[in-house]
């Protein structure tokens, strides 16, 4: 009986293994490896994936290659690349007659240092310099042949890291914000401090991060959970998230 019961088995496994179809599918945007991470837990006993660079190999049923074809066509597609853009102006800068716009034409200097932006792909990290310049002592004159202080210029290491994800209509905004400041024991050191903050904000609209007046999100359709201390101790930053490319709604690869 025992014996009868193994014949049966190793039958409907040969059975099983004859109608796995072997496919060569070419990826056009995700490397192998990131798809076999997603794929894998949808394989069943005796499917095979395995791949690199953008080509991936299969050994599967024909209903594990519907899936995934499937999930091919969500995933492997041109990613979204985002413009971000950060303004630090007055805590009324967004008041209704700025028509939640700002202009972009021949301006100071000191003015276009206020405002920065970055281009960078869904999913992926990039950094915005908010820094500026100040003097730190570099030398003391003590003797007869030396007198007064000399000053050096210090570029303060001030941004954001971003890391924009489209859900929908809005954009789920990650940022890391990196403040650079004098140290509280004096002397010419400076210290790092590091604020996280998550940002749900609509696409194409400035939106407040918050200032040293304790300000809150100007922008109602915005959801912000912060860490730690406002950004800027003289003025509020301002941030907008625009698409450049995606794949258009029902693209093919």
């Amino acid at each position: 009986m025992k014996q009868w019961w193994i014949g049966l088995l190793l039958i409907a496994s040969n059975a099983f293994s004859q109608s796995l179809i072997t496919k060569v599918i070419e990826l056009n945007y995700l490397p192998a490896n990131k798809i076999i991470q997603l794929i894998q837990p949808l394989l069943q006993t005796g499917e095979k994936i395995s791949g690199s660079g953008q080509t991936l190999i299969v050994k599967v049923a024909p209903e594990t290659l519907t899936q995934i074809r499937a999930i091919l066509h969500q995933v492997d597609v041109k990613p979204v690349t985002f413009n971000v853009s950060i303004y630090q102006g007055d805590p009324d800068w967004l008041s209704p007659q700025n028509s939640n716009s700002v202009s972009y034409s021949t301006r100071p200097r000191t003015e276009q240092v206020r405002s920065q932006s970055v281009k960078v792909m869904s999913g992926e990290s990039a950094f915005i310099s908010t820094g500026e310049e100040v003097p730190i002592i570099t030398s003391i004159g003590t003797d007869f042949f030396t007198s007064g202080i000399s000053y050096q210029q210090r570029n303060i290491q001030n941004g954001l890291l971003v890391s924009p994800v489209l859900r929908g209509s809005q954009v789920r905004l990650k940022l890391k914000r990196i403040r650079e400041q004098a140290n509280a024991a004096g002397g010419q050191q400076f210290d790092n401090q590091e604020l996280n903050t998550t940002i749900m904000t609509p696409l194409n609209k400035w939106v407040s991060l918050g200032s040293a007046e304790g300000g809150q999100q100007s922008d109602p359709s915005s959801t912000s959970y912060s860490a730690g201390r406002t950004y800027s101790q003289n003025s509020t930053l301002y941030i907008k998230v625009s698409i450049i490319n995606a794949m258009p709604s029902g693209g093919t690869k």
